[in-house]
């Protein structure tokens, strides 16, 4: 970045800018090891770091004015805005007060814990009258956590509903549901005051909106400017490819296997088919949910009657090395026996904490562990919980043969309890397959005769199981891939022809459908927008970058050409690095609509701004001679995108602020993910205020490269590297 030597007050904000950034990414690592009680006390509530901030806007409001930017009032409003915000984080941290309420059923009190272990008073007493926590129908998994309260303050009493997403308040305090006491009849409740800060930084975000609104709309600025010199063109990509492994067991018939897969079964915290477990089962174990032309549905049910076969077969991933050694295998698959010695003793045991180890060692033991745990629970039937029974008012999900059967149940269902299972395999063992098929029939029949109430239809399993099948299916992943980043050398291999034109808009419309299918099943399925983990976000990216595509195809070729690729390499993370893509019920602070808007506007600014990275790198492979006119149209075009990325990226970021208030009542808490989307938000603004040379594209294609990394800290880094409320992200 090139700027006038002689402005210092741009020196003086870029370094105090450059400072804040990086003290944050440190405060962030920093809570990792320490806790976040020592970042919030020696950096995020530290005098120093308020007055950097604070140093930061002054200058920042001097150069504003100095420049006569109120001439220009989007570019000024835009500004205020982010001075308004930073004023309203200054009066919540000097005079917002946030604390810890315990509350028993009937118990009164007027006062709660700060933070920092004191007590403070409250201008009224509460009390609680009635703790509950609401779970999904036929689960144990909580959909939400309900409290009601009985203030009074000065002889006048009022009732409060206190549950997630849904803050109760009374005389400028705000009560949030925290946690419960484990007998369910107290709760623990966030309590914060914040009179001024939540109105001042609220006005902030509204001028910002106004702001980004008033820049896009308004003539003769930057952005119309790149607009109309912005044209066509985009860049080629990265192959990837994948391998598999051998193993054979005992034959399981698959009609069979894939009718079981269609009785319903209690599995994380959801009644599902129980092919979801079963798909689950094998892809933990081996990373895929098919083996050696098994379906999962075949391995389960085959390795239910066989057991002492699948022990043999080595369908274990385990990809580190030392833990291979310890196990004495070659190659990265193993056996369950694999685990053991010839007298029995558990090869892993004691090592996974073994000091003497390197942490990645230990880390991938636990790994290994996890995977052999995996097996244990199928040994004790968790995995099977197929058999519904009411107790009292809450319906119970049991194992076959289980020794937790309520009392009082008829000989007839217990019975059935105890030996359906032992029928249906004594039918698959002598190669009765309509013995098997009415089994499974009357497994079905007892299901919907005890739960009708709570099982999802036919239609929906069936849904599950076909997303079950697809979802997960590489190939047409690596499919996709190939095709794009072939039709994307294609066009930039030379002139665009009717024939490319019409490939890439097939493959465009083809992948959207496919995409738009998996989304809107997933979202039938589950019961929420699909918008809530690592395989979520990454899909939803995906159709983003595919949208975007379709609706600028005609505007901006380039990005026809590059749609499908960013789409494709969404999808290939999805797989390979975001985790399992199971469905799993949802967290009761996900329930918010914010959720989905939040997660929408950032994801989208996330697309562009990989493909501002792509778009750099096709840059930098450029000749200069050879291709000014088509140099200048791509860095045209990419500092035309930034300017929504960077608003979309802002908008995302306050909504979640926004959300954060309702659901925690705190609107900003540092978190490292909060942080570090904060960073990239700075990090992309920079080259938005002509900070370059505008005759050195070079500099800012590289500088946009370089930028990205903060995208992929705040996407994957956090998650894997740092922790936090947004760990499930």
């Amino acid at each position: 970045m090139f700027i006038r030597k002689r402005d210092k007050l741009i020196i003086g904000i870029l370094s105090l800018y450059t400072l804040l950034a990086v003290c944050m990414g440190i405060a962030t690592f920093l809570e990792k090891t320490h806790g976040q009680a020592f970042a919030a006390t020696h950096i995020y509530g530290a005098w120093w770091f308020v007055g950097l901030w604070a140093a930061l806007s002054l200058l920042s409001v001097v150069v504003l004015l100095r420049r006569k930017v109120q001439r220009r009032p989007a570019v000024f409003l835009l500004h205020g805005a982010f001075v308004v915000i930073l004023l309203g984080a200054l009066v919540t941290h000097l005079f917002a007060r946030e604390g810890t309420l315990h509350l028993r059923v009937g118990q009164t009190a007027s006062t709660f814990t700060l933070k920092d272990g004191r007590t403070d008073s409250l201008p009224f007493s509460v009390r609680l009258l009635h703790y509950e926590t609401l779970c999904y129908p036929g689960t144990d998994a909580p959909m939400d956590y309900r409290a009601r309260l009985l203030t009074r303050q000065a002889g006048r009493t009022d009732t409060l509903t206190v549950s997630m997403n849904r803050i109760g308040r009374q005389a400028g305090y705000r009560f949030c549901q925290s946690s419960y006491d484990s007998d369910q009849q107290g709760t623990i409740l966030l309590v914060a005051s914040d009179p001024y800060g939540i109105g001042i930084t609220y006005a902030g975000y509204l001028l910002l909106l106004l702001g980004w609104l008033w820049t896009f709309c308004a003539q003769g600025t930057r952005l119309r400017h790149l607009a109309r010199l912005a044209l066509r063109v985009l860049l080629p990509a990265v192959l990837l490819v994948g391998n598999v492994q051998q193993a054979q067991a005992a034959d399981i018939p698959r009609e069979i296997a894939d009718d079981l897969a269609e009785v319903a079964v209690l599995y994380d915290g959801r009644i599902c088919p129980l092919h979801t477990a079963m798909t689950d089962y094998l892809t933990k174990l081996s990373g895929k949910d098919t083996w050696q032309g098994k379906t999962a549905s075949e391995v389960f049910v085959g390795w239910m009657i066989f057991y002492n076969d699948w022990e043999g077969e080595r369908l274990i991933k385990v990809k580190d090395a030392a833990v291979q050694r310890l196990l004495g295998i070659n190659g990265s698959w193993a056996s369950v026996r694999d685990f053991y010695t010839a007298q029995h003793a558990y090869k892993l045991d004691g090592k996974m904490d073994d000091p003497s180890l390197p942490e990645s060692t230990r880390k991938a033991l636990r790994e290994a562990d996890e995977k052999l745990r995996v097996v244990t629970l199928f040994y004790q039937s968790e995995l099977l919980r197929i058999f519904p029974l009411q107790q009292g008012d809450s319906l119970h999900w049991h194992a076959p043969g289980s020794t937790e059967l309520p009392r009082g149940v008829p000989s007839a269902e217990f019975q059935f309890v105890h030996h359906a299972m032992d029928r249906l395999v004594q039918a698959i063992l002598t190669g009765d397959t309509a013995g098997a098929h009415l089994m499974i029939a009357k497994i079905k029949a007892y299901q919907q005769a005890h739960a009708a109430h709570v099982l999802p239809s036919r239609a929906k399993m069936r849904a599950e199981i076909w997303l079950n099948h697809w979802q997960q299916s590489r190939p047409v992943v690596f499919l996709a891939l190939g095709a794009s980043l072939l039709l994307c050398l294609a066009f930039f291999a030379g002139r665009p022809r009717r024939w490319l034109n019409v490939a890439q808009g097939l493959l465009l419309v083809l992948l959207t459908l496919w995409v738009t299918l998996l989304i809107g099943l997933r979202w039938w399925v589950s019961g929420h927008v699909p918008m809530t983990n690592g395989y979520e976000t990454m899909l939803l990216m995906a159709w983003l970058s595919l949208m975007l595509g379709l609706l600028c195809a005609r505007a901006l070729p380039i990005l026809r050409a590059l749609a499908p690729v960013v789409a494709a390499c969404c999808m290939l993370v999805a797989h390979l690095a975001s985790g399992n893509p199971r469905i799993t019920a949802l967290m009761p602070v996900l329930a918010s609509p914010l959720l989905s808007l939040h997660v929408a506007l950032v994801m989208m600014a996330y697309v562009l701004l990989v493909i501002l990275a792509l778009i750099a790198v096709r840059c930098l492979l450029l000749r200069p001679r050879k291709a000014d006119e088509q140099l200048l149209r791509l860095t045209a075009l990419s500092r035309l995108l930034l300017y929504p990325a960077v608003a979309l990226l802002s908008a995302g970021i306050f909504v979640g602020a926004v959300w954060a208030n309702i659901s925690w009542g705190c609107y900003w808490s540092w978190d490292p993910k909060e942080t570090w989307a904060l960073i990239t938000l700075m990090v992309y603004a920079v080259p938005l205020h002509g900070l370059h040379r505008t005759d050195s594209p070079r500099a800012y294609h590289i500088y946009i490269l370089l930028a990205l990394l903060t995208v992929l800290m705040t996407y994957f880094g956090v998650n894997y590297f740092l922790s936090g409320m947004h760990a499930y992200s």
